[in-house]
């Protein structure tokens, strides 16, 4: 029973962290219309589970870098886990796979990918929403930081613009900042 109970406490953070990054980006879409600096309707962009659906989306990608099929598994595994599939309208953009360390004081970004077309909606902001996501779950679990695992090389340079630095293992990771 207290092994479903955790299941459940987990299922709930996670719907927590998608319904959180959802009113953040709403608020960000505010702000953005206020200063007349926007590119994108983040209204559009939705924060789900990865589900069927999504890997059915994902399977029209062509040419990626990971099988996301794998993550079905994964989720029946860690029930800790953080599984995220970012929908522009109906579109699949991105998808992000994160577990947090058995102390839960570091969430690992295992896997994040865009959708590899240039012409998606979201093309340049996948890494920025995943970001806000994940960072919303960290913070409700008591996370101290976000771990970018394996980071691809040409990946690097986009997550330290987004304010992750190499630790002094060689781990490019970011502190969980509470307000």
């Amino acid at each position: 029973m207290p092994r479903e109970r955790t299941h459940l406490r987990y299922q709930l953070y996670k719907s927590q962290a998608r319904k959180q990054a959802s009113i953040t980006t709403a608020r960000l879409q505010n702000e953005l219309e206020q200063t007349g600096a926007f590119d994108i309707e983040l209204s559009r962009v939705r924060f789900e589970a990865i589900d069927a659906q999504a890997l059915n989306a994902y399977d029209q990608w062509g040419d990626t870098h990971f099988s996301w099929h794998d993550v079905t598994g994964w989720k029946a595994r860690e029930p800790m886990c953080f599984d995220l599939a970012i929908w522009f309208d109906q579109e699949l953009c991105g998808l992000c796979f994160a577990n947090p360390n058995q102390s839960r004081l570091r969430v690992k970004i295992v896997r994040l990918e865009g959708k590899p077309a240039n012409d998606h909606p979201l093309k340049r902001h996948v890494a920025t929403l995943t970001l806000t996501a994940v960072t919303h779950f960290a913070r409700i679990i008591g996370s101290e930081q976000i771990e970018i695992q394996e980071p691809l090389e040409g990946a690097i340079t986009l997550y330290q613009q987004l304010g992750f630095e190499f630790d002094m293992e060689g781990r490019l990771v970011m502190l969980v900042e509470y307000d």
